[in-house]
């Protein structure tokens, strides 16, 4: 191993190119088979790694996963916590958000949809970590409605069911998303965004 890779990195540092790869080999796996046809051997072997290299950066298969999904989730909450202070308005910063989100949802779509189907199986502690985290990203969905009811500029027949929809809006992209389909990702989200304000009756 490179002694580069041992050493203290800050918080904001990226992975080591060793650990990049196991959880580039991780990543692959669990979307090409699922996370429950995936054995840690395959994932080792699929890194160049033996298993006692991969022990060094992750004590289990489930310990993989939510590595790739801490890192997701942080990487989507730096975005959508920036996007949804961007713009002068309530409804410029509500746009800025749902780009936001579909632009992450699309670029990592597969560690996304591994997140919302495979919670039943993985143990009840990792759940209520991504669920944790699920919701920590979400306040930002909600505080920013909040915002835009407490001055006004949204009036929603109910808030709470206005979010949900609008999130499942953005999460929806990546299912049926193509790059050589009719309208631009670019296009699809100002579409998403048009819907959202209808839906928070932005005034």
């Amino acid at each position: 191993m490179n002694s580069s890779e041992t050493t203290a990195k800050s918080p904001d540092a990226g992975p080591a190119p060793t650990e990049q790869r196991l959880m580039d080999a991780a990543r692959a796996l669990f979307a090409a088979k699922g996370y429950s046809a995936v054995g840690i051997r395959e994932i080792a072997r699929e890194a160049g790694l033996t298993i006692g290299s991969l022990y060094h950066y992750a004590s289990s298969k489930e310990d993989l996963f939510l590595k790739l999904m801490r890192r997701n989730y942080a990487s989507a909450t730096r975005s959508a916590r920036e996007a949804a202070t961007r713009g002068s308005t309530p409804a410029e910063r509500l746009a800025n958000l749902v780009r936001a989100h579909v632009m992450m949802e699309v670029s990592d779509s597969n560690v996304w949809r591994l997140n919302r189907s495979e919670l039943e199986v993985i143990s009840a502690e990792a759940r209520a970590e991504l669920v944790a985290l699920r919701d920590e990203f979400e306040q930002i969905w909600r505080q920013l409605i909040e915002d835009g009811i407490a001055d006004g500029s949204f009036t929603p027949d109910d808030p709470v069911l206005a979010r949900f929809s609008i999130i499942q809006m953005c999460n929806g992209v990546a299912l049926w998303y193509r790059p050589d389909g009719r309208l631009s990702l670019e296009e699809i989200a100002a579409v998403i965004s048009r819907q959202a304000m209808a839906l928070l009756r932005v005034g």
